[in-house]
């Protein structure tokens, strides 16, 4: 890694096994973690922008894995991404080439935060293992920006590509929330919830697109936006047939989003589990089955990489992983 954030440039081996990563916040755990996802999607999992990750002072950054590279030139804004020394043809395959999923306590966004938290997660997870879904996410939000500087005459052009590219997008969105919804509930049972957890995708259509967007033209055109389509869309949480969002307590959030992250490495087949501080603000039953989930995901032979603030708050289940202590961006042994 290269000027990347507060990381003091350096080339590091983490070994097959993973890691525990030791430091106080500030110094750049997470900021190691997020350098090495970059490389997965090349965005920061934390959703800063590119110029956000380049260190003060520099002209931008560099990251590569043993598979995959990427750069960005803050002064022309430009990305380059290799894979194996060869420039993909296009970006897309290079996607998901890195795998890896991340546990924090800021994960509880995607129960409590708004829809967008949960879509964006989707979309993630789903331009990862769906073939051409990340193509047809492009395509649906090229032609949502035009549409809603459009005039009425010039709308029905951009509809159509909306109405085609949303289709695919709404359709794996559904084909996910249906193949996952009993795995989500199981995960969410052995994390300890003891009502009835349910995942379903709510879409904003229900029927064809394409009129939707007809029928409410003459409104959007007034408002400058486009009221229907996946932009809309939510992933619903549902706990004992109410909205997990607006009636769960602080526990039930922490609880969902934490099967929701373990469903999302399921769906990816992860081989890099990262836990950045994830079993901070759990209670003692939910550490005890958090662990033992990575202590099984580490015995079929996943990677874990684990942040915590100090040595002796290492929790049992990662003790046993070679350690790398992290003091103002600086990573040592």
């Amino acid at each position: 890694m290269r000027g990347f954030r507060n990381l003091d440039d350096a080339d590091l081996e983490i070994p097959a096994e993973g890691c525990v990563l030791v430091g106080l916040n500030g110094h750049g755990k997470t900021s190691l973690i997020e350098a090495f996802l970059y490389c997965e999607v090349f965005r920061s999992f934390r959703g800063a922008g590119d110029r956000e990750l380049v260190r003060f002072g520099s002209d931008g950054f560099f990251v590569a894995t043993d598979r995959v590279t990427a750069g960005f030139d803050a002064r022309t804004r430009a990305k380059k991404v290799t894979v194996g020394g060869a420039e993909p043809v296009r970006m897309a395959d290079a996607i998901g080439i890195i795998r890896g999923v991340v546990l924090s306590p800021g994960d509880v966004a995607l129960v409590a935060g708004g829809p967008r938290e949960r879509r964006r997660y989707l979309d993630v997870m789903l331009s990862l293992t769906v073939k051409g879904y990340v193509e047809a996410l492009g395509q649906y939000r090229r032609a949502l920006k035009h549409r809603c500087r459009a005039t009425a005459a010039e709308m029905p052009v951009w509809e159509r590509v909306l109405a085609e590219a949303g289709a695919r997008v709404i359709s794996a969105r559904a084909v996910w929330a249906e193949q996952w919804r009993d795995r989500y509930r199981e995960r969410s049972e052995a994390m300890g919830e003891s009502g009835e957890p349910r995942l379903d995708y709510a879409p904003s259509v229900t029927g064809n697109l394409l009129a939707a967007l007809e029928k409410t033209r003459e409104r959007d055109v007034a408002r400058g936006r486009t009221s229907v389509g996946p932009h809309r869309d939510d992933l619903k949480l549902a706990l004992n047939g109410r909205d997990l969002r607006t009636y769960g307590s602080a526990g039930q959030h922490r609880t969902a989003a934490l099967a929701l992250r373990i469903v999302e490495a399921e769906t990816l087949e992860a081989p890099t589990i990262c836990l950045d501080d994830a079993f901070a603000e759990l209670d003692a039953e939910r550490s005890r089955r958090l662990g033992a989930m990575i202590e099984a995901m580490a015995a079929s032979g996943k990677q874990v990489i684990a942040a915590v603030p100090k040595a002796e708050e290492v929790p049992r289940v990662i003790s046993g992983l070679p350690m790398r202590r992290i003091e103002n961006g600086a990573v040592r042994a």
